[in-house]
């Protein structure tokens, strides 16, 4: 069986399963040559034996006429994992696409259990993992921020969340271009177009925000235990939010697309807060209940001419003085 992700030295589980299949098939191996075999010492394939021995209640003897392993059980099964080609194929893109998000603690975690449990696999199914990586992709946007930063964030915001505590940050707002110091109640941890965003409660707004990890610039632990607000419930808090986004007010927001545009949004899986009415030439106009006015301004446009906000009033006025400070810009050329 091909992996494409195999160490240089085999763990302990690969070499179990070596011995395990190498007794089954009836070829009485000993130390000396398990240790040719695997590359390894012949100390490490006695500790193995023990470990079968001790922790996996193998019956494992040795015969002195053979000079080699045997089970005194012929039934005994370390309990191979049995899998398919698809299941298979489908735990490998699943390796690879949450490697993409960096900036956790748990990225070699992901990567070891993934060849733990390639170590139990029976070696009925052959799939070319080399090949596989080469011809599959995820996409998905660069990690935003330093990694090994976020990670450490991540990984303090994660204790906390989970000991209920308070955190004391630093936090640089892009809009203000300054940072500020602030006490979070850390809720929940969400991974969003290549970063990592923590929600919590804010004792400064005394309200739920959204922190972006990678603009955190410092962050420590408080002894301040706290417990979730009353009001706050994670799938109503994010049904008027726009790509993350959220403001203090929702609005009903409508906008036009030209019937080019409109191919693009009907392709679109909308969430239950968006509605799509179609126009006999192919236009169609999209509703939505949302606060995020300054990220959907920026959404539409970047759709150019084939798009126009008609409400409300106040994503207009955003969307035209934009268009109006970006048209000066051409005319003074």
């Amino acid at each position: 069986m091909a992996f494409g992700l195999a160490e240089t030295t085999r763990p302990q589980l690969y070499r179990i399963v070596h011995i395990d299949k190498t007794i089954k098939a009836m070829r009485y191996p000993n130390a000396r040559s398990l240790a040719e075999e695997l590359e390894v010492h012949q100390r490490t394939i006695m500790r193995d034996v023990g470990f079968m021995k001790d922790m996996l209640s193998a019956p494992l003897e040795y015969d002195p006429k053979r000079r080699g392993f045997f089970y005194n059980q012929a039934d005994y099964s370390l309990g191979l994992l049995k899998i398919t080609e698809g299941e298979l194929l489908a735990l490998c893109l699943g390796h690879n696409l949450l490697v993409k998000c960096k900036g956790t603690p748990y990225i070699q975690a992901i990567v070891s259990a993934f060849n733990k449990i390639c170590s139990y696999v029976q070696d009925t199914v052959e799939i070319d993992f080399g090949q596989l990586t080469e011809t599959v992709f995820f996409d998905l946007e660069p990690l935003r921020g330093d990694e090994k930063q976020v990670a450490a964030h991540f990984a303090t915001i994660g204790a906390a969340i989970k000991e209920r505590k308070t955190i004391n940050l630093l936090h640089y707002s892009i809009a203000r271009n300054s940072c500020r110091e602030r006490l979070v109640d850390p809720y929940q941890l969400r991974y969003y177009q290549g970063a990592w965003y923590m929600v919590g409660f804010c004792h400064l707004r005394r309200a739920v925000r959204i922190f972006a990890l990678d603009r955190i610039r410092e962050l420590k632990h408080t002894e301040s235990a706290f417990s979730l607000h009353k009001d706050f419930n994670q799938d109503t808090y994010f049904q008027d939010s726009f790509q993350l986004y959220k403001g203090d007010n929702t609005y009903q927001v409508k906008i036009w697309f030209s019937p080019d545009q409109a191919r693009w949004i009907r392709e679109k899986q909308l969430p239950p807060t968006q509605t799509i009415e179609e126009n006999p030439d192919g236009s169609l106009i999209l509703t939505m209940q949302t606060s995020g006015l300054f990220q959907v301004k920026r959404w539409v446009l970047s759709f150019g001419a084939g798009a126009k906000v008609l409400a409300p009033p106040e994503l207009i006025a955003m969307a035209a003085h934009e268009l109006t400070a970006a048209s000066q810009l051409y005319i003074n050329t």
